[in-house]
């Protein structure tokens, strides 16, 4: 994969996961008018998805919270190279931080989906990073020093390397730009991100934050 749209202008494979067949045949519309994607496969269940993925790669797979629950204990195993991003609804953000700890490349706003927030997504996450709408940020950036029910205090032991990598990590920055601060490659910056990760506990970068605040190993500005 390309690290960028740009260069996949017209060739990139999205399917879409949703039930509901109407808001599915939407989603499909708004795709239609991104110009880096070509094909747009519509599947109303994980095992349409899981057919489809076997004959035709899928770069990218949009799924919405209710048919998303089976990525939490398969994520990997099903989603395949697929990068995924998950539909939420911001006007109900109750469960937040069981919505940032899913598998997942990135969010994108049910209210606000347009051609031009689908193409910033798909180009965002491809970089890295990890597209959020505000809400959902604001939400995650509230519930940050809470305490995690029913989780005990554990001694995260990063390299100052790693320290230096989370603070960015946590400010938002992509690998690409981690790297810049840090001067070192993208790849040596990918590679202190999944550290950090396996070290917290964490499977996207969202949750490596949150933990790494509760862990008290940086500050939220």
């Amino acid at each position: 994969m390309h690290s960028t749209l740009e260069a996949d202008r017209g060739t990139v494979t999205v399917a879409v996961l949703v039930d509901n067949e109407v808001f599915g045949r939407g989603i499909e519309a708004v795709l239609g008018c991104v110009p880096e994607v070509s094909t747009v496969h519509r599947c109303g269940s994980r095992e349409e998805y899981e057919a489809l993925s076997q004959l035709d790669p899928v770069d990218f797979l949009i799924v919405a919270p209710p048919e998303a629950h089976w990525l939490e204990t398969e994520g990997r195993a099903v989603r395949g190279s697929a990068h995924v991003i998950l539909l939420v609804d911001e006007a109900a953000t109750t469960n937040v931080t069981r919505l940032a700890s899913m598998p997942v490349d990135g969010f994108v706003s049910q209210q606000r989906l347009t051609a031009d927030l689908l193409s910033d997504t798909l180009r965002r996450s491809r970089r890295g990073e990890l597209p959020m709408p505000p809400t959902l940020t604001r939400a995650l950036l509230a519930r940050a020093d809470e305490p995690a029910p029913g989780t005990r205090t554990r001694t995260v032991n990063l390299t100052p390397r790693e320290t230096e990598a989370l603070t960015l990590l946590v400010k938002g920055l992509s690998n690409k730009q981690i790297a810049r601060r840090l001067g070192i490659s993208s790849h040596g910056a990918k590679r202190l991100v999944a550290s950090i990760m396996l070290k917290l506990d964490a499977p996207n970068r969202t949750t490596a934050a949150i933990n790494a605040v509760r862990a008290g190993l940086v500050e939220c500005d």
